[in-house]
């Protein structure tokens, strides 16, 4: 998991490293609560003692530590957002603060220090009500308390495999659809799965468990509908494990003792807290970190917990005379005076570094305002929030013959297009066919919504409705480019004009975010630019004049010579890293055009011609 975080290609399915963490912390947390003694209420206040003593002290360090660098190393408004992940997460419900704010559009999302505490807040979520179920049902017979945790399992995993098709933000980030997960470790612990009989079944286990883990790690990647059925591998992989290890004499046993391996558990609570704020401030002060840059922060992360785990997290771990009833109190109260810490540490942040009244200006230009308007999202752009029921296919994709019909087809970076177009050229039809990630592609990849909304594009719907012309238009990648011609070749069958729209200006930062600092602070914007795209562009702009393809170049529009950051001063050109704002729509929207219109000039309609002239 920390591999995949440090941006490499290693491991592309190095997210379902919390899935295998969830199994493991149903299983060793539900044989605590097995294994408690006393009156319920003790033994609730004896396991939230311990749940104290190993999670707040090196995780509080951490709150302090994030909000002290925020506030020196970030402007003053990054560093209250950061105070406000940090008090939902004090109060283990940042998972739901994240939900909220997720979307396609959320790119600072990524930019939290404090995103991965969504897990942890999850696993405390299902420790409120879990042990509560485990000590209200001590009196009943243990099959009947198997079938209870088996029936919750099955139940929210079935939630979870229904939610991925209609929000995968919520199927993600929130507790209903993943318990199934913690619960997998749980009926491990309550023996509600069939032990191996012996040495060769374990050591055969074990090797299968281990294989699912790895596949799902090796081939599982961004595209990957998750959690669902697809996290049933790493899942019941990390389970067999579990299961058939400690009969594994050969295998697990001798992997998993290894000095290396044992001391990886050791920190490895430690290095998931720190590992994820050390590579979010890195990325403030070198935004493109090479090999040599994920090395050293890897070094970093391990010199962190190693530090975390050996002062913060072993002293606080040690026997204590007080008892658990004080301990829950003493927790209680660390956690209101945290969060008094991390507000005043916020306040003082605005103090030290306020924000001028021309930045903030430009600033708002980074909100959500007017986005869903001007894509028509939910409606013509399907984010990952959508049903592909709501697609409005008449409004989107129908209109009459009076004017030229021009479809825009693609992803995000088509839809922005939509706006622009639709005002620069009154007198034509803009449609649009988007999605989220949905580069239009003759291929089986990506998400089903995607696919589907291209199989209705490229099967029957340009073969019924023949637009004049189609536009291709999305955050395209190398790997693409040899699919591109492929797909001009099947649309010039139905449709007379086509053109390609290149890759746009793109920023490692959102862009309203690099212009309130280089006012603020006078932080040089050119760096920031990623420099691969204007390489991407060039390359896909060959290919298409090579095979005598029309090409649109964003970035080229954008950038001649020097890139445009101002649509207008005080209005800039994109919303976040590339997403082009309202004003910046129109005003590609207008170069765009005077590439159109030649082509629409052809048409045989003698009317038509004349009413675009």
């Amino acid at each position: 998991m920390v591999i995949f975080h440090l941006g490499t290609s290693l491991f592309p399915g190095g997210f379902v490293g919390v899935d295998v963490f969830f199994v493991i912390s149903g299983f060793l947390i539900t044989q605590t609560l097995l294994g408690e003694q006393g009156t319920w209420r003790d033994a609730l206040f004896d396991f939230y003692k311990r749940r104290i003593k190993r999670i707040f002290p090196a995780l509080f360090a951490l709150y302090i530590c994030v909000m002290a660098v925020a506030g020196w190393l970030l402007m003053s408004d990054q560093a209250a957002e950061i105070g406000k992940s940090t008090i939902a997460s004090i109060f283990f419900v940042s998972n739901i603060l994240f939900y909220s704010q997720s979307g396609y559009f959320d790119g600072e999302l990524n930019n939290n220090p404090l995103l991965h505490t969504w897990s942890l807040s999850v696993e405390e979520q299902f420790y409120i009500f879990f042990p509560l179920l485990i000590f209200f049902t001590r009196s009943w017979a243990d099959r009947y308390r198997r079938q209870l945790v088996w029936a919750l399992t099955i139940t929210s995993l079935a939630a979870s495999q229904w939610m991925v098709t209609r929000d995968t933000s919520a199927a993600f980030y929130l507790i209903p659809f993943r318990t199934w997960e913690l619960a997998i470790g749980s009926l491990l612990a309550m023996r509600a799965v069939p032990e191996p009989r012996s040495a060769w079944q374990a050591e055969i286990g074990v090797a299968l468990g281990l294989a699912m883990i790895g596949y799902s790690v090796l081939f599982y990647n961004k595209v990957t509908p998750f959690p669902g059925i697809s996290a049933l591998i790493p899942c019941v992989g990390t389970a067999l494990v579990l299961l058939c290890g400690e009969r594994s004499a050969f295998m697990a046993g001798r992997l998993l003792s290894l000095p290396p391996m044992r001391f990886i558990g050791l920190i490895s609570y430690s290095l998931y807290l720190w590992h994820w704020p050390i590579m979010v401030f890195y990325r403030q002060i070198e935004s493109r970190p090479d090999n040599m840059d994920r090395l050293m922060i890897l070094a970093a992360s391990f010199i962190a917990a190693t530090l975390s785990w050996a002062f913060v997290e072993k002293p606080f771990r040690r026997s204590s005379p007080l008892g658990s009833r004080t301990v829950v109190a003493r927790g209680a109260m660390a956690m209101a005076m945290c969060g008094a810490a991390v507000i005043s540490l916020a306040a003082l942040s605005n103090f030290f570094h306020p924000i001028s009244a021309q930045a903030k200006e430009v600033l708002v230009y980074g909100e959500k305002t007017g986005r869903a308007e001007m894509m028509r999202t939910g409606v013509c752009f399907l984010t990952s929030q959508s049903r592909l029921e709501d697609f409005d296919f008449k409004r989107c994709m129908v209109a009459p013959h009076d004017k030229p019909r021009i479809l825009i087809v693609g992803d995000s970076h088509a839809a922005h297009l939509y706006y622009g177009l639709n005002r620069a050229m009154p007198d034509v039809h803009i449609l649009q066919a988007t999605a989220t990630g949905c580069r239009p592609l003759l291929n089986n990849r990506g998400d089903p919504r995607c696919l589907a909304l291209m199989d209705k594009v490229f099967g029957d719907y340009l073969e019924t409705t023949r637009p004049d012309m189609v536009i291709l238009s999305a955050r395209w990648l190398d790997k693409d480019v040899p699919e591109l011609t492929g797909i001009v070749q099947r649309i010039r069958r139905t449709t007379p004009h086509l053109i390609v729209s290149g890759p746009i200006v793109e920023y490692d930062q959102p862009l309203p975010r690099l212009l309130a600092r280089h006012i603020d602070q006078q932080e040089p914007i050119d760096p920031h630019r990623i420099v691969q795209v204007y390489d991407l562009d060039q390359r896909i702009g060959a290919v298409m004049r090579k095979a005598n393809i029309p090409y649109f170049s964003p970035y080229r529009s954008l950038c001649a010579p020097q890139c445009r950051l101002w649509v207008t001063p005080g209005v800039p050109v994109q919303f976040d890293y590339g997403h082009l704002t309202q004003q910046g729509s129109i005003m590609l929207g207008r170069i765009m055009a005077r590439d159109i219109r030649p082509q629409l000039a052809t048409r045989s309609d003698v009317s038509t011609v004349a009413a675009l002239q």
